[in-house]
């Protein structure tokens, strides 16, 4: 983060893709996904990485990132949630049927 334009999600971007490192890099899939879920809700993109680094399982962390983008980027969507196509909707906060 000391480099000029590099923030947390960049940095930990390179650490988890280039050196191996599980981190959590928080974007505004993730941070959308993590809220709305309920699985890490936080104000901050600092809050919900800190959640989700406690609520994932340590042998989880190294991919989960991806996984949590790709999965707000094509089923839980900002404008309109694919809830009926949703693998976890009866863990979700929002999507969970009545």
């Amino acid at each position: 983060e000391a480099l000029p334009g590099v923030g947390r999600k960049t940095a930990n971007v390179v650490l988890n893709t280039a050196f191996g490192e599980p981190t959590m890099a928080v974007d505004t899939h993730i941070f959308r996904v993590a809220n709305r879920t309920g699985l890490a809700p936080g104000r901050t993109p600092l809050a919900v990485e800190l959640g989700l680094l406690k609520c994932i399982p340590p042998a989880y962390r190294m991919h989960a990132h991806h996984w949590l983008i790709l999965h707000g980027r094509y089923v839980c969507q900002a404008r309109r949630p694919l809830c009926e196509h949703c693998q976890v909707r009866a863990h979700c906060d929002q999507g969970r049927p009545a």
